[in-house]
């Protein structure tokens, strides 16, 4: 090989030589760039991947949280209902109970709050069938002092010929027989029910009562 040649082949080597430097580092660059993407893109996925888990574990837990929650609070109402039945049922058989001198208090009571309700002043008084015609004529006599000092307004009740249909309590009609008010002992619990359950779930469960205000 002659010098030139030599010359120019040197030159071809040197040139092809760089050019293949260049693009080993262009391609080393460019695989240390598409690695880096990868990564970048991977942990991108990752966290998403993960936020979407963790979105999802938030959602589940919130739903047994919540299903525990109306789960917990269904109990308590069941067993406040539980107790109010069974505070019910003590009121009636306490009522039903009565000694005489309880009852008479309390139907001497119903029957001035009935003539409290009532117009006019000539009422009947009538009393369950169990209930002796001296007690009735006795407990009319009662009925018209009490009401007459408490209501300020001449008041005469007089036994009724017949008995009251009621189990218990007193009855009292206008003398004409046009207004009747029937306070019977299960009659008036089961009208006062509502407000008197009220108060019983109020001493039962006061945490409910106090939730229930905020």
């Amino acid at each position: 090989m002659t010098q030139p040649s030599e010359r120019l082949f040197e030159e071809v080597l040197s040139d092809a030589r760089t050019k293949a430097d260049r693009a080993r580092r262009r391609g080393e660059r460019d695989a240390a760039a598409a690695r880096k993407t990868a990564a970048q893109d991977a942990q991108s996925m990752v966290d998403r991947i993960l936020a979407d888990a963790r979105a999802e574990a938030d959602l589940k837990r919130g739903q047994i949280l919540a299903t525990v929650e109306i789960e917990a609070q269904r109990e308590r109402l069941d067993g406040l209902e539980e107790s109010l039945q069974k505070v019910y049922e003590l009121v009636r058989t306490r009522l039903a109970s009565l000694d005489p001198a309880e009852a008479r208090e309390a139907q001497v009571r119903l029957a001035v709050d009935a003539v409290a309700r009532m117009p006019g002043g000539d009422l009947v008084v009538a009393l369950p069938a169990a209930s002796h015609a001296t007690d009735v004529r006795a407990l009319a006599a009662e009925v018209s002092a009490r009401a007459a000092a408490q209501l300020d307004r001449a008041v005469t009740a007089r036994a009724a010929d017949a008995p009251a249909t009621v189990p218990d309590g007193v009855v009292i009609r206008s003398a004409d027989g046009r207004c009747e008010i029937v306070n019977s002992f299960q009659e008036r619990l089961r009208r006062l029910w509502p407000e008197l359950r009220l108060a019983a779930a109020a001493r039962l469960f006061p945490e409910l009562s106090k939730r229930k205000g905020n």
